[in-house]
């Protein structure tokens, strides 16, 4: 990379920036390089002929140069060449050219503000004949409004870009854009802009969130094509529209929980815990309240004994989820051919793999996990669990947010360790964030001094003074320093490793570094005589152990008095099977509006574009070895 290195001096005055003859013969083939994919190449290609040319064609070849390495997704090393170069008297283009670039830089960096400051400042120097320039403006303005959350504006970026596209994949693409932008806003945003300059395109999206389910598909499109018989919507576009078009869902009558409860089955434990709170919450929407574990053990439907219940009992059924993901399917064909209309499971991830596989679901499914396969899902699978990976992401953006950019990372030396390192380390350096440091911990283990001192070169500074004492032959004072280039340290562990951990981080120099980490740090329980050395901790969790309502307090209760000796341990679990319950009356709204959540107990539940409910979680700060809640504004 040192071939990138800048290389320019202050310009002369009124250069000429037409490439020579012998320039363009040079360009020729790295350009064909470019139509290759070898942008890396390309870009050498280019620095090599700006270390070798003059002012002004130095720019021009060092900017080609940046273009290219951000095309190639090497974003750092595309900054750092376009901060060496010079050219403030050169003409309109390449400012353009600069600014549309560092506008590019920006939003990869998840710096939108900045990107949009970049692009006002350009506003007006965009000709009309310049397409090419207009046609990259306005796509950087609309994803610049889509991080910003401004869904309206970054449909009308869309709009205003699609008289400049040529390509057909390239306006059917754009189309997809618009409406899977504006399915994203509420119902109300849609009413109030009925009458905006957006309005066909607003009504359209409406048809395919599926808000007039009492009328069918086709009625409504031919309604809307009177309405806007000039709109630029292909019949692609329609087509494409109507079959992502989601049928609502009925209320179930009966449900069946597909489950590995089989007592040999790992997961037995976790998955009776899923289902107790499900029937907890099932219980508390029915006359019958829930007073012992018998009451709702057995695979028998429970049913309300009040005959007035309103809406009618929900019939349950209970399956044993099976030891393998292929037995799976013959249990989820058995469950409808009893006439289950929804299902509940299944728990293992093995399983929702095979589930996200298949082509159509005759019967609606909520998995209690997250697939993994790399295609779309089923339209009636949906998709809730407690992913650690969700919630390192999170941890990332709630570290960025915070204003913190270099990370030191400590995991566990198992599969889980390394999956939660490997989330938090992708969503922060897509965020624009640097890993300094990542060390792992035997977890079996108390004693984690020697992956904390490496963390923070605590060993570096004691080699220092052991240098010091050989070359001058006596004792010196020596007080061990770490390292001075982490903003914070983010701790993957459970709570007993959390426990010892954090005070150990003291130990070695590091009492006020921000710890961030995951819920799995806090046991769930307060319990401040085991937490007395959490202090300053921050992690997120879900409402139902931070700070549950009226509703999940009672629902906490329950489940303590009939499954005293499960109720701590598996609480979180109880908490997924509550959600799994209440938010099937949800999904319709949900998938309506994806921009929209339910309050539920594992956290805010939100629907994205592939049915997989999305949590967001409370944040919490260990104070005398209490979780306190931050305030509503840093949450």
């Amino acid at each position: 990379m040192a071939l990138l290195a800048g290389c320019a001096s202050k310009p002369p005055p009124a250069p000429e920036t037409t490439p020579s003859t012998e320039d363009t013969a040079q360009i020729q083939p790295l350009e064909k390089m470019v139509q290759q994919g070898r942008y890396l190449d390309a870009a050498l290609a280019y620095s090599r002929l700006a270390n070798r040319a003059e002012y002004p064609q130095r720019e021009l070849f060092s900017l080609r140069a940046a273009e290219l390495l951000r095309d190639g997704n090497y974003v750092p090393q595309s900054f750092q060449l376009l901060s060496e170069i010079q050219g403030a008297d050169l003409g309109s283009e390449f400012h353009i050219r600069r600014a549309l670039l560092t506008a590019d830089i920006a939003l990869t960096r998840q710096r939108p503000n900045e990107a949009l400051d970049v692009l006002n400042g350009i506003t007006l120097q965009l000709a009309e004949d310049e397409r090419d320039f207009r046609r990259r403006y306005h796509q950087l303005r609309a994803h610049t409004f889509e991080q910003l959350g401004n869904l309206l504006e970054s449909t009308r970026e869309h709009v205003l870009l699609e008289p400049l596209l040529d390509e057909p994949a390239a306006i059917q693409a754009n189309q997809a854009a618009i409406l899977n932008t504006l399915k994203k806003l509420t119902p109300q945003t849609l009413d109030d802009l009925a009458a905006d300059e957006l309005g066909g395109w607003l009504a359209l999206a409406a048809i395919g969130k599926g808000e007039d389910d009492h009328l069918p598909a086709d009625e409504l499109i031919t309604r809307w094509r009177e309405h806007y018989p000039l709109h630029s919507a292909s019949e692609e576009t329609i087509s494409r529209l109507l079959a992502g078009r989601p049928q609502p869902l009925r209320r179930p009558e009966q449900i069946a929980l597909i489950l590995p409860l089989n007592p040999q089955d790992r997961y037995a434990k976790a998955a009776e815990a899923v289902r107790n709170g499900f029937f907890a919450a099932y219980y508390a929407q029915t006359p019958k309240p829930m007073t012992t574990a018998d009451a709702i053990s057995s695979n028998e439907e429970p049913l309300a004994e009040s005959a007035d219940a309103t809406p009618p009992p929900i019939h349950l059924r209970i399956y044993e989820e099976g030891h393998t993901a292929e037995a799976f399917a013959a249990v989820y064909q058995q469950a409808v051919a009893d006439g289950a209309d929804f299902i509940i499971g299944p728990l293992g991830k093995d399983a929702v793999n095979q589930l996200a596989a298949w082509e159509s679901l005759p019967v609606p499914v909520l998995a209690l996990n997250y697939g993994e396969i790399n295609k779309a899902p089923p339209r009636n699978l949906f998709q809730l669990g407690l992913s650690p990976e969700q919630e390192a992401r999170e941890v990332a953006e709630r570290a960025w947010l915070d204003d913190h950019s270099r990370a030191a990372v400590i995991t566990p030396s198992t599969p889980w360790g390394d999956r939660v390192a490997k989330a938090f380390n992708e969503r922060w350096l897509k965020l624009g964030g640097h890993v300094v440091e990542v060390q792992h911990y035997d977890p079996k283990t108390n004693d984690y001094s020697l992956p904390i001192r490496r963390l923070l070169n605590v060993d570096e500074s004691q080699e220092r003074r052991k240098s010091v004492h050989r070359i001058i032959g006596k004792r010196v004072e020596f007080i061990p320093r770490r390292r001075q280039d982490i903003d914070f340290i983010f701790m993957a562990a459970f709570s007993r490793q959390a426990r010892v951990i954090r005070p150990q981080l003291r130990f070695h120099h590091a009492p006020k570094v921000p710890v961030y980490a995951t819920s799995h740090a806090f046991s769930g329980s307060v319990d401040a005589q085991m937490d007395r050395d959490m202090d300053g901790v921050i992690f997120a969790d879900m409402p139902w152990t931070l700070a549950p309502d009226e509703t999940g307090q009672r629902l906490k209760t329950d489940i303590a008095r009939a499954w005293p000796g499960a109720a701590k341990r598996y609480t979180r679990l109880h908490a997924l099977g509550v959600d799994a319950y209440r938010v099937i009356d949800q999904l319709n709204t949900l998938r309506r509006n994806r921009a929209g959540h339910f309050a539920g107990e594992t956290g805010k539940l939100s629907l994205d574009m592939a049915n997989r409910l999305q949590r967001r979680l409370l944040w919490a700060r260990f104070q005398r070895g209490v979780p306190q809640l931050l305030d509503t504004a840093e949450n």
